[in-house]
């Protein structure tokens, strides 16, 4: 069993003991953030078909396809470029 202890506590203990914690939260989440590695580019429809050299139609064609994935957000579709690059498959030619 638990052993469960009472105190008071004025309301400006309070304060502080409440200001700490949050203060020590915040440390560890910028210390959390500091430590990740820089967020990948993201490219427009646009930046992803200029980079490809197609079409905004043949973009679209192929990210329904499932060839490129895409990403909605805020409203935009955004495309990683690291995954672009890895979309890009070599072709050999065959002579016959």
């Amino acid at each position: 069993m638990e052993n469960v202890i009472f105190t008071t506590h004025t309301t400006e203990e309070l304060t502080g003991l409440i200001g700490q914690a949050v203060q020590e939260a915040i440390k560890n989440s910028l210390s959390v953030i500091t430590s990740t590695p820089p967020s990948e580019k993201l490219l427009t429809r646009k930046e992803c078909s200029e980079k490809l050299k197609i079409s905004l139609v043949t973009l679209n064609e192929w990210t329904k396809r499932g060839l490129i994935q895409s990403y909605l957000i805020g409203g935009r579709v955004l495309y990683k470029e690291s995954e672009i690059e890895k979309s890009l498959h070599q072709v050999r030619t065959v002579k016959y």
